[in-house]
């Protein structure tokens, strides 16, 4: 079976933002998004994990294994700083969060390297207001821009052997309510 037209526009378009920062969050998407980008597209690529209180534990450890196999770096965000912008109430409160997040590493980056997230076409804007804040920052989301779903992301993360590539779809422990906030 060949590749889906998909992944010739991915790899031409990784060919063009190089050198790039993946935003990695630990889950599938952003995952496969650095896989593809060193192993596939062969650019200079490297993974940046923010590390804050609503990470979820297995997250974690998958972007912590990423960042020490691949000298990434690790923005780090306290609670104290994080509970200040989650605020007490849900409205915007993804927006915010990201928006903070892209803002410091936008802030810590070179202009010339482009800041990529795993963002996907069946992201659905409405559903996740942080992808406002991705497009107000000028965040490069290559894998819904090049036409990726979560089945093929999760095809292509299994035949690539990355082991989380069937792990759950969820959000971040704020808005899966499991932060106590």
């Amino acid at each position: 079976m060949s590749n889906p037209p998909s992944w010739n526009a991915l790899l031409e378009s990784a060919r063009r933002i190089s050198p790039v920062r993946v935003a990695l969050s630990g889950g599938i998407d952003s995952l496969w998004l650095f896989h593809f980008l060193k192993n596939i597209a062969m650019i200079e690529v490297t993974p940046v994990f923010f590390n804050h209180p609503g990470v979820f534990p297995e997250e974690r450890v998958a972007a912590e294994d990423v960042i020490a196999a691949n000298a990434g770096l690790v923005f780090e965000f306290g609670r104290a700083e994080m509970s200040a912008i989650w605020g007490d109430t849900e409205k915007e409160r993804c927006y915010r969060c990201k928006y903070h997040l892209f803002s410091r590493m936008i802030s810590e980056t070179d202009p010339a390297v482009t800041i990529c997230d795993g963002t996907h076409l069946d992201d659905d804007p409405k559903r996740r207001p942080g992808i406002r804040a991705l497009t107000e920052l000028g965040i490069v989301s290559p894998l819904r821009i090049c036409g990726w779903d979560k089945n093929l992301i999760r095809t292509a993360a299994r035949k690539a052997g990355l082991k989380a590539w069937n792990q759950p779809a969820r959000a971040c422990l704020i808005v899966a309510g499991k932060f106590g906030i």
